[in-house]
């Protein structure tokens, strides 16, 4: 028997061999004690059931009996051993108990014998790492035992790097985080989502509801991603009696726009906290210019300004400017907004156009942004002229005039009619505007106007618009509107040979050229508000003068102070 992970000495074998010889002493007492009360027993028991001339038999045929079960039971304890030569040996530190099998081998087994009474250490070099073992032996027997060492294993082979490497892919692995993203698809809860991904059901409702105090779920609309993080189990942990779930969620967050990021944690206890995180963005001026050849659509995006920020030029411009047929080719435009950057100082969105100019004609038309209070900001021309009039001239954008207001022949009825109106062709979907303040009269299907919709101004004006695909959420009878507010969308609805919008403007009852009235104007700036203006202007001026002239935006320069 080798212990072959300790040292050891004489006098701890010695202090085995007694504690293994007390222990056998003991044994023997105690088989010896009862066998000694049994026999009592069994004497007793026959004096009283078979009286003096029968007890002494009796009493030796049951002891013989009890002699034998006890020696059947100790024959079944160590028959499995038979054949096997065991030792341990004491140590400093807990020693591994090698059991070694002689079977046949007789000369194997007797020499383990006269090595267990004879273990003593020779030699422990502990730099080497090399431990031998001298047995007290016959010389012959000796020069056939080997010594063991790391490096000449002799009795035992050490594990090396590869048999770790094999036995640790072996064990589970490490519990770890585990980002995944999804994406809501039409019609799908987030509740839907999250059980889809894994998450059990209760996590997903204590999740939701933490996301709730800070972003209403509802919101959410088709492609909205949601980026989940689990703490992924083992599949041994997955699969055990526990029923620990294979996925674990500890976060969800999700970007509702550029602005904010909400996010949802686990807490210690199992529960789920939100919070809201705002991103910080550096605001800067950003200003470009260019020519119109075809188009400020596609003129302005050729020139690199954002498509949000040519549609504000034209809903600017949309009270003065009939885009469809005074805009011609040589036609210049300049404008000049804030833009949002992130700490890479990558632009990440449009901000308000603080100044724009458009040339048509060879005629020049500049408005500025300016609140004068209150927060009801407006654009104004250099006198202090709000650019908003009573009515939009043009309630839609980017459409083209296919039909103007007068006799014309009816493309489908086929004679001459009087059209009331004017039509701008665009394609199905395209917002339509209310062209001015006012309450909604009807919002419903008309006839051979399809789906129509007419409002209400003031000093007895109303407006009419027909043929729409759709009505905006929330337009209805009875609905108060806000000019440029959106309220249904291009379509084809009715009498209608192609998507494109009606528009009429009736005036106490009768109906007029859209193209060709002259509509009030609004409010005029004057005294300190009109000089808060002038100054405002100059700063502007000033600022545009400091960034390059560019005519992509994608090289437009920005400054890095905020924007007044």
């Amino acid at each position: 028997m080798y212990d072959t992970g300790t040292h050891v000495t004489k006098d701890t074998s010695r202090i085995a061999d007694a504690q293994d010889q007390s222990a056998s002493d003991t044994l023997w007492r105690r088989v010896h004690r009862s066998a000694k009360l049994s026999f009592k027993l069994y004497a007793s028991a026959s004096r009283l059931a078979l009286g003096q001339s029968r007890w002494i038999a009796a009493s030796a045929v049951l002891c013989t009996l009890s002699l034998g079960l006890v020696g059947a039971g100790i024959a079944a304890l160590v028959a499995p051993y038979e054949g096997v030569a065991t030792a341990s040996l004491t140590a400093d530190r807990a020693p591994r108990v090698v059991a070694w099998s002689a079977g046949d081998d007789k000369e194997a087994a007797s020499q383990l014998a006269s090595a267990e009474k004879a273990i003593r250490p020779a030699t422990d070099n502990a730099a080497s790492g090399r431990v031998v073992i001298e047995l007290d032996a016959p010389a012959e027997e000796a020069a056939e035992l080997k010594t063991a060492s790391l490096g000449d294993p002799g009795l035992f082979d050490p594990l090396t790097e590869e048999d770790l490497a094999s036995e640790a892919a072996a064990l589970p692995a490490e519990t770890g985080p585990v980002e995944q993203r999804v994406a809501i698809e039409s019609g799908q809860t987030l509740m839907e989502v999250l059980q889809s991904a894994g998450v059990d059901r209760i996590d997903s409702y204590h999740a939701v509801a933490a996301l709730t105090t800070h972003y209403s779920p509802r919101k959410l609309r088709a492609g909205q991603e949601i980026a989940l993080t689990f703490m992924e189990q083992p599949d041994a942990l997955a699969d055990g009696e526990s029923g620990t779930p294979a996925k674990y969620l500890t976060a969800l967050a999700l970007e509702p726009d550029l602005e904010r990021l909400i996010e949802v944690t686990r807490n210690d206890d199992g529960s789920f906290k939100g919070r809201e995180i705002m991103h910080e963005f550096t605001e800067g001026y950003v200003r470009a210019s260019g020519t119109i050849d075809n188009s400020l659509f596609l003129d302005g995006e050729r020139a690199g300004v954002p498509m949000q920020i040519i549609a504000e030029m034209i809903r600017m411009y949309s009270y003065s400017v009939d885009f469809q047929r005074e805009i011609q080719p040589g036609d210049k435009f300049e404008v000049y907004f804030t833009r949002k950057f992130d700490q890479s100082n990558r632009p990440v969105k449009e901000g308000d156009v603080h100044y724009a100019s458009l040339t048509v004609g060879g005629k020049v038309h500049k408005l500025w942004r300016f609140d004068p209070g209150h927060g009801e900001w407006d654009y104004f021309d250099e006198n202090g002229q709000s650019m908003k009039k009573f009515l939009m001239k043009t309630p839609i954008d980017g459409a083209r005039l296919s039909s103007g207001y007068g006799m014309r022949k009816h493309p489908i009825l086929g004679y001459s009619k009087l059209h009331a109106g004017v039509d701008f062709a665009a394609p199905r979907g395209t917002p339509i505007y209310a062209a001015g303040d006012g309450t909604v009269t009807r919002a419903n299907y008309f006839g051979s106007y399809g789906n129509y919709v007419s409002i209400r101004h003031a000093n007895g004006y109303e407006t009419a618009y027909a043929h729409l695909n759709g009505f905006a959420r929330g337009i209805k009878s009875g609905t108060r509107v806000r000019q440029g507010q959106v309220i249904g969308y291009v379509g084809t609805t009715g009498r209608s040979t192609g998507p494109h919008l009606h528009y009429e403007v009736h005036v106490n009852g009768k109906k007029m050229n859209p193209l060709a009235l002259k509509v009030p104007t609004g409010r005029k700036l004057e005294g300190r508000e009109l000089a808060n203006f002038k100054a405002q202007r100059e700063t502007i001026a000033t600022q545009m003068a400091a960034a390059p002239a560019v005519t992509k935006v994608a090289q437009a320069g920005a400054t890095a102070s905020g924007a007044n």
